[in-house]
């Protein structure tokens, strides 16, 4: 049977459950994740439990050529982005490997570095979906803030609007933030906070390095 990754709709539980068997697959295979979606119903409290979406299974991470062996990493210290500060730590994944590749396309036509996908297989994780708006209200999420420009707002010297949202979901205890595209109809992407250690999700290499080639007369974000 093909892995497939798997999307519920739950509150967190006590303990993660290890994940196994993972099978691996060979060079430039694409695993479609399908989705259920399940809520579990809880024990009655005075505090409201956030409202997590429940993945695992087959996912992309798009790497520097030279960053390969360091694909499971976390950032450089001095590193920023849409979701994390200079120093947090972060994993952004994909669950399809041409979202992986249009995800990093205009930063490869602006600075001509080479780079491939990884394939990797998630266990469990429990993390914000931005596509549910009920979710992200609960905690405070302002979903367009994740929609305004990260690399703008850093060299105007501001602070991204969208790290008030990942210092949210980060605090609401979410394993991660599903990030709604805004280059690919339809696409998502996942970031994750933690991962391997600290009640994470385990996260391993499962397949060979994809090169990415782009067509010369292509978008800016496009292959």
């Amino acid at each position: 049977m093909i892995p497939k990754a798997v999307c519920r709709l739950c509150r967190p539980p006590r303990k993660l459950l290890p994940f196994s068997n993972r099978p691996r697959f060979g060079h430039g295979e694409e695993r479609l994740p399908c989705y259920s979606y399940q809520m579990d119903e809880g024990i009655e409290t005075n505090r409201q439990v956030p409202r997590f979406r429940q993945i695992s299974g087959p996912f992309f991470r798009s790497v520097l050529v030279d960053r390969v062996k360091d694909v499971l990493a976390p950032h450089m210290p001095e590193s920023a982005g849409r979701y994390h500060r200079p120093g947090q730590a972060t994993l952004y994944m994909s669950p399809k490997l041409e979202w992986a590749m249009i995800a990093v396309s205009g930063y490869i036509r602006e600075d001509g570095r080479p780079r491939v996908v990884v394939p990797l297989m998630v266990g469990v994780a429990h993390v914000l979906d931005q596509h549910d708006e009920e979710a992200c209200r609960a905690i405070g999420v302002d979903r367009e803030l994740s929609n305004a420009p990260w690399r703008a707002a850093l060299e105007a010297g501001e602070e991204p609007p969208s790290w008030r949202n990942s210092d949210a979901a980060r605090a609401s205890g979410a394993d991660g933030i599903v990030d709604r595209s805004r280059m690919i109809p339809g696409g998502w992407h996942v970031n994750l906070f933690r991962w391997n250690h600290h009640g994470g999700p385990s996260v391993e290499v499962c397949g060979e390095p994809v090169a990415i080639t782009l067509s010369r007369d292509g978008p800016k974000w496009g292959l």
